[in-house]
């Protein structure tokens, strides 16, 4: 997963709003005190967002369990931005100092299928997290795949490529399938090469996260829709949720 399809997901994902999601998330760390420090990002892609944080001064750590996107990740990366990239999965990763704040968005947590795993990897960034550390997460709503995505097709072309999305969505097992056609050109033989990739997704209640950030040890401070602001609405495509170990936050 995410291997061909991260030669051109850079270019495929140009209209996400990274710059104002940035913007968002710096302006809740820095309500929790979280001007600096050590950040990690989980599912940190190609990094647009590691990049970001390191420019606002935190010492950044970006973990992926995909070598291509990182790869991608390398060739952004600048000779004097304080970033270190791991090859990880966000189940079962290791830092080589406790985080200030770990962040996890762009609905990477939706990757994971299971509420085991998802419980899982709360587990991992608790183990991973300084005492005082800040979680803060985001996933896409059922709203979001059944009547937002739903039963899609979309089409990205380019002049060196071709994108076919599929989007299915089960709304019984609350999961999401994105089959990915893409036909790459390749300038060394003169031909566009063709590529399958499968991705499922899966919705969570928002009391079930919740319910295993509790069996985790976290407390929930926040939940919040899209602005980062206000309480998510039933028509929110994204939630965010903001963690922290300590039991009692002023």
């Amino acid at each position: 997963m995410y291997e061909e399809f991260s030669i051109v997901y850079d270019s495929v994902m140009s209209d996400i709003p990274y710059g104002k999601w940035f913007e968002r998330l710096h302006h809740e760390l820095k309500k929790q005190g979280k001007t600096g420090g050590h950040l990690c990002e989980l599912g940190c892609g190609t990094g647009e967002m590691t990049g970001r944080f390191c420019e606002a001064g935190y010492e950044v750590t970006g973990i992926d369990r995909s070598p291509d996107m990182l790869a991608r990740a390398m060739e952004k990366k600048e000779e004097d931005q304080n970033i270190l990239y791991l090859n990880q999965d966000m189940r079962d990763f290791s830092l080589h100092k406790p985080a200030d704040v770990v962040l996890c968005i762009c609905d990477s947590v939706n990757y994971l299928l299971r509420e085991e795993d998802l419980l899982q990897m709360f587990r991992c960034v608790y183990d991973n997290l300084n005492e005082d550390g800040i979680f803060l997460f985001d996933m896409k709503t059922a709203y979001c795949y059944r009547d937002v995505l739903g039963d899609v097709v979309r089409f990205e072309d380019a002049d060196t490529y071709s994108v076919i999305w599929e989007n299915t969505y089960d709304d019984i097992e609350k999961i999401n399938e994105y089959l990915v056609t893409m036909f790459l050109f390749r300038e060394d033989r003169g031909l566009y090469e063709r590529y399958d990739e499968c991705h499922r997704q899966r919705a969570y209640a928002r009391e079930d996260v919740e319910d295993l950030l509790s069996q985790a040890g976290f407390t929930l401070y926040g939940c919040y829709g899209e602005d980062l602001e206000h309480a998510p609405g039933e028509q929110e495509e994204r939630i965010y949720f903001a963690a922290t170990r300590m039991e009692v936050r002023s």
